[in-house]
């Protein structure tokens, strides 16, 4: 009998452990999607923007030792400029049609690849514990290499927490965070148990420690949230009304936290498809944004605001 509930135990042991290194291999070192792949669901437009408008490679090495790569496009005229930063699984590729957009609005662009996505090295995505370090870094980097009078951040999904975490930590004009979550923890949860049906507190500990281990941080060290309340920064929260991956709410939640925000639901996207459900929406949201806050001006191409 007591062979049998040591055999029993070491088999439970090593399900938990299984499952759990499982799900921390999902989270952190997913399978990257192509350039390819991620412009497919794009306009002529943006994809013939991304292609043939000329762009400058550029790369900083991270405080751990990783090289990162950017890629600049310009705006002749312009000292505005706007750092892209893309989801999880994603690449710097993937910001195509933001980035004609902002184009199109005045702005020199910075798209980067996020450490152990794209071009850039590394092993572990990390949820912005990381990574907002590498957005100061690049953030710094571009102050001293370029004319630089304004400096905004753009984030989606993965890269939304990025950019929310990083702006205590910098001094930027302003931020646009797109289907952001606001707490690691409470995501996990949410995807665990309503998404795949699995009893999150049992399984929660097994990640966090493999994150721990493996990857350096803990779903506790990443709170997006408790970013937002500790900057003046004004932010911008952009979320699909239909996007049950990242819910809602949780922009709607942060959203609430500064008078100075704006939120935009987009009627009927998905997690990160705002731009392609409703790109003329998204504009729109964008430059009244900017107008509110005084952000369009000293532009060397004129900017529209919708009523």
């Amino acid at each position: 009998m007591q062979r049998k509930w040591k055999i029993g135990l070491a088999s439970l042991f090593t399900g938990y452990y299984a499952i759990s290194h499982y799900a921390f291999k999902r989270m952190t070192r997913g399978k990257r999607k192509t350039p390819e792949m991620l412009l497919a669901p794009y306009t002529d437009e943006d994809r013939t923007f991304y292609h043939d408008v000329p762009f400058e490679h550029v790369s900083i090495q991270s405080r751990d030792d990783y090289r990162l790569y950017g890629r600049i496009y310009r705006n002749e005229g312009s000292t505005k400029w706007i750092v892209f930063v893309h989801g999880y699984t994603a690449s710097h590729s993937f910001m195509a049609p933001h980035l004609a957009m902002f184009h199109r609005l005045g702005y020199n662009l910075l798209a980067v690849d996020l450490r152990s996505h794209g071009e850039s090295e590394g092993i572990y995505a990390s949820y912005g514990f990381h990574e907002k370090v590498d957005m100061i870094d690049w953030v710094d980097w571009l102050k001293k290499e370029e004319t630089v009078d304004q400096v905004g951040l753009h984030g989606v999904s993965m890269g939304a927490a990025t950019v929310l975490q990083t702006t205590p930590l910098t001094n930027v004009d302003f931020v646009i965070a797109e289907c952001p979550f606001d707490d690691m923890k409470q995501l996990m949860r949410y995807q665990l148990k309503e998404l795949h049906h699995i009893p999150a507190e049992l399984i929660l500990p097994g990640i966090d420690y493999f994150l721990w281990s493996r990857a350096g941080f803990t779903m506790r060290q990443v709170q997006p949230k408790k970013a937002v309340t500790e900057t003046t920064t004004p932010i911008l929260f952009v979320h699909g009304s239909k996007d049950d991956f990242v819910p809602t709410w949780m922009s709607v939640e942060m959203n609430a936290l500064n008078r100075k925000n704006d939120l935009v639901l987009i009627d009927g996207a998905e997690h990160t498809d705002c731009m392609i459900k409703d790109a003329l929406a998204y504009e729109e949201a964008v430059t009244r944004f900017l107008h509110r806050h005084g952000l369009d001006r000293q532009s060397n191409l004129e900017v529209h605001v919708t009523p």
